[in-house]
Formats: structure tokens, C-alpha cells, sequence
């Protein structure tokens, strides 16, 4: 059993959310290098941060994560350039998702971990999408062998367990590397572990089933229906949470998808070609779809037999 994180769930919120905002102000760095042409441009380990328009490198009390952002008014210190708003919204996404992590999934356990990872680079793939049209495959390939990596320890350490205190004297003791939801301070509802076959299984799905479909669009529209970064994505959400809920988080994309471009087609303000960011709709549908879709899939088997 690990040490028992004895302090309270307000306090660890407030003691991780700087790094959620150190985090968000690396996104920021990966949302803008990463769909550059050029490999030196893409370099986010030793090329400095720089403004985007003057190519002025930005001073270290320049770079705090938000701060920096209120000080500076939005601008660049050397130019004067008008800093997209963009940043400072991901810097606090970022501060935001952190902070609530810890109470939604067990500090300190493979959940929290694998959680705060898939959060994290979907907040940067859909920027990535929204602003380019782009998924990056350097961050997509990792995160599908993660997604399988992830399933390994609760085979080898299946009965370790964290306890974490949620109030005035009471504790929460949790499985350390169960691959699932499970109990937490703001949270009560179970979820089955993803084992390595339902991982694999949602990888090879998550790819395949979306290629078949978009093959057979193009069959019909001479056209790609999916751009092949879409399928990547889903490979890695079914390698992190199983084949079912990449299912659910395909379809909810989907319905999000049309329900956005529905009015659009209806007023022709956009077209049967129009490109839309589809990454955008998978990484919203899958926090619902991960945390609340046995529910959703439980209320719509009763409506269709009522």
C-alpha cells in the first residue's frame, strides 16, 4: 500500500493547478510548432520560445503561464503583436484540468495518471485541429502504445493500493493501478478495467473501422470523408479506453459533428465539401462518453424498448 495522501482534496487541486498552467503553456508551444513545415520550426525541446511575429525571444518573466499574458496586456513586449486570446485560454485549461483531476480519479494511481495524459493531448489536438486541419502523428503514435502500456501494471501489481483522504478524518483507499474508473473524492461510480484485449481491440477498431467507412465514401463521392489523422485518433482513445467507449466517442462525435453543421448546410453557409474539424468533435464527445457512457448507453437501450 502507498503512503496516504493526508491532505484535503481543495489543497491538492490548489498545490497541482501550477502545473496545469506550466502544462497549458507547453501546449500552447506544441499547438503552434507542431503543424509547421519545417522540422527546425517543429523543434519544441531546444529551440527558445519566441514571438510568433517579430521572432523576438520572449524573457523568462515573459513566459509565466497567464501572469505573463495579464501584464503584458496581450501584447508582445518587443512588437506590440496582439497575442491570440487562444493562449491564455489554453494556459487556463490546462491550470483547470489539473486541478480537477484530483477529484475525479485517485491521486497518485495509474487512473489519474492515464486521465491527465489523454486530457492534456486532447486539449492540444483540438487546437491543432481547429486552427490547421491537423493531428499531429508525433503525439498520435505514442499514445497508442501507451494506451496498451497503460494495461500491463494492474496484471503484474493487482492489489497495490493508494489511500487518499477526502474530509474531517475520512479516507479513500483505491486500487494504485486499476485501469479504470473507479471511487474518488468527486466521483462514485465504478468502471471494468481495460484490459490489454479490449485496449488492442479499440486500437485495431478505432484505425480500421473508420477507414473502411471513409473507403467506401470515397467509392461513392470520389472524396475522403475522414482525414487519416481522425483514425489515428481514435486508435489511441480505443487503446486508452477500450473498444466500447471509442465506439461511443466516435458516434458522439458524430452527433456533435452534424448537429453543428446541420444549420450551416440548411442556411448554405456551408457545402457537402466543406472541411470540418472532426478531431474537435471526438476530443468533446469523449469526457462524457468516458465517464457517463455505460448511463447514456443504459437510457438509450430504455427508450427503445419502451
Amino acid at each position: 500500500m502507498m503512503l496516504a495522501f493526508d491532505y484535503p482534496t481543495w489543497f491538492l487541486a490548489l498545490m497541482i493547478a501550477p502545473f496545469g498552467l506550466a502544462a497549458g503553456s507547453f501546449a500552447n508551444v506544441l499547438i503552434y510548432r507542431l503543424p509547421l513545415e519545417a522540422p527546425e520550426d517543429r523543434n519544441v525541446v531546444t529551440k527558445s520560445s519566441h514571438c510568433p511575429n517579430c521572432k523576438a525571444l520572449i524573457k523568462p518573466w515573459q513566459n509565466i503561464p497567464l501572469f505573463a499574458w495579464l501584464m503584458l496586456r496581450g501584447k508582445c513586449a518587443a512588437c506590440g503583436w496582439k497575442i491570440p486570446g487562444r493562449y491564455p485560454l489554453v494556459e487556463l485549461l490546462g491550470g483547470l484540468i489539473f486541478a480537477a483531476s484530483v477529484y475525479v480519479f485517485p491521486i497518485g494511481s495509474l487512473i489519474w495518471f492515464k486521465g491527465l495524459l489523454c486530457a492534456f493531448a486532447l486539449l492540444v489536438l483540438f487546437f491543432t485541429d481547429y486552427t490547421e486541419f491537423f493531428l499531429p502523428d508525433v503525439l498520435q503514435f505514442p499514445l497508442m502504445a501507451l494506451g496498451l502500456l497503460f494495461t500491463l501494471p494492474q496484471i503484474f501489481w493487482p492489489n497495490e493500493t493508494v489511500t487518499v483522504l477526502i474530509g474531517d478524518h475520512q479516507f479513500l483507499r483505491a486500487d494504485l493501478f486499476h485501469n479504470g474508473l473507479q471511487m474518488s473524492p468527486a466521483w462514485s461510480l465504478f468502471g471494468e478495467a481495460v484490459t490489454w484485449k479490449s485496449s488492442l481491440i479499440g486500437l485495431v477498431a478505432g484505425y480500421g473501422g473508420p477507414t473502411a467507412i471513409n473507403a467506401v465514401y470515397k467509392l461513392i463521392r470520389k472524396t475522403d470523408g475522414l482525414g487519416m489523422g481522425d483514425f489515428k485518433m481514435l486508435a489511441w482513445l480505443g487503446a486508452f479506453w477500450g473498444w466500447g467507449p471509442m465506439l461511443g466517442i466516435f458516434f458522439g462525435g458524430a452527433l456533435l459533428l452534424t448537429t453543428f453543421a446541420l444549420p450551416g448546410l440548411i442556411t448554405r453557409r456551408l457545402k457537402g465539401q466543406s472541411m470540418l474539424p472532426f478531431g474537435c468533435f471526438l476530443a468533446l464527445a469523449t469526457f462524457p462518453i468516458v465517464f457517463y457512457g455505460p448511463a447514456i448507453w443504459n437510457w438509450y437501450l430504455g427508450t427503445m424498448v419502451n
